[in-house]
């Protein structure tokens, strides 16, 4: 017994000796320098007072930001590909796909992320290039106080009482790739037979108001009714809904909702320190994050730990079970057809 009690007290000494996962108390980094890519604008701002400012804090390291749409950081990825200038870049889905499809991405070792295990697999982007730490709805918003019923399908977009009222997305933004796919559902095609899109796609077009450029031209046009529905993200429009302009969103559409995940990921080949990224981007995955997130944005979270208040719950995808109801699509065969899409969808359009 003395003998083993020995043994276990010298196991125990040398299990004290492995060195664990590297604190994160003040300083730890002290010295190194994270270079992150995000969206910038009301994102950035949000990303910057809740995430990386109180991280440097805690850590002592520098983190320097730089900002660009998704397709802008596709492209500045793309070009640095070679000498990368970015250790953590955050993008949607198919920003995530896309880079990592080219090599530009380094997959993610989850076990590095403690507090990965809590969210959603659904939010495990490419097999693990990249991780979503918000979600957001791409569905219809409308002037409450002028569209009465609200919406109940897609199809109402094409209906002739909204003739040149309808905001409709880019093609190159996500939300315009998915509009495609929902043209080709309501006439019968799919992801997988996008040839019934562009007729539907030209029917729509004398509804078509304008093309999504810049949200806030966007929430004038429909307070002042000039534009009376909008295909897009509605977390865009809080300001000003919570300024009391007559917006209003639906996710209660026959055919469902599309559901897009902000994601982070690691770029390949990274100069920066691999514990300090892989600290950064845990730290997106927290409850807490999340939960401050979805207050300054209403992003909706991925982990369900966070907490929500009922007017934010009301504008957010929030829950597996809400997550698990929107329309899933394949966004590999997305990201592969998006070059035919976007060339068909501007000959449809220039018509």
């Amino acid at each position: 017994m003395k003998r083993w009690l020995t043994g276990l007290v010298v196991a125990m000494m040398l299990l004290l000796l492995i060195p664990g996962p590297r604190s994160l108390h003040a300083a730890s980094f002290r010295g190194q320098t994270l270079r992150v890519q995000d969206w910038g604008g009301s994102d950035g701002d949000a990303i910057q007072k809740n995430i990386i400012d109180p991280f440097m804090r805690e850590t002592g390291a520098n983190v320097t930001v730089e900002y660009g749409s998704t397709s802008e950081s596709i492209a500045k990825a793309r070009a640095q590909k070679n000498d990368p200038q970015l250790d953590v870049i955050m993008l949607d889905d198919i920003g995530v796909l896309t880079l990592a499809h080219e090599g530009v991405l380094e997959k993610l070792n989850l076990a590095r992320l403690p507090h990965a295990s809590q969210i959603d697999p659904t939010y495990i982007i490419g097999g693990g290039y990249g991780i979503g730490f918000f979600n957001y709805i791409n569905t219809i918003l409308y002037n409450k106080t002028l569209v009465n019923p609200p919406p109940t399908s897609w199809n109402d977009l094409w209906d002739p009482k909204y003739k040149g009222k309808v905001l409709s997305p880019k093609i190159t933004a996500t939300q315009g790739l998915l509009l495609t796919v929902m043209a080709a559902r309501l006439n019968g095609g799919s992801l997988n037979n996008l040839a019934p899109a562009w007729p539907k796609l030209q029917a729509l077009r004398p509804n078509i108001h304008s093309f999504l450029e810049n949200r806030t031209e966007a929430a004038e046009l429909l307070k002042s009714g000039e534009a009376l529905l909008a295909v897009d993200i509605p977390y865009s429009y809080k300001p000003v809904i919570e300024q009391g302009y007559p917006i209003a969103m639906t996710v209660n559409l026959k055919e469902g909702f599309f559901s897009i995940s902000g994601s982070a990921c690691i770029v390949k080949g990274h100069k920066g320190n691999e514990d300090l990224a892989y600290a950064l981007i845990d730290r997106l995955l927290t409850a807490d994050t999340q939960t401050k997130m979805a207050h300054d944005l209403w992003y909706g979270p991925t982990n369900p730990n966070a907490q929500l208040s009922p007017l934010e719950a009301a504008w957010m995808v929030h829950s597996q079970e809400q997550f698990h109801h929107a329309i899933q699509v394949d966004r590999l065969k997305l990201l592969e057809l998006r070059p035919m899409i976007i060339d068909e969808w501007n000959k449809v359009m220039s018509k």
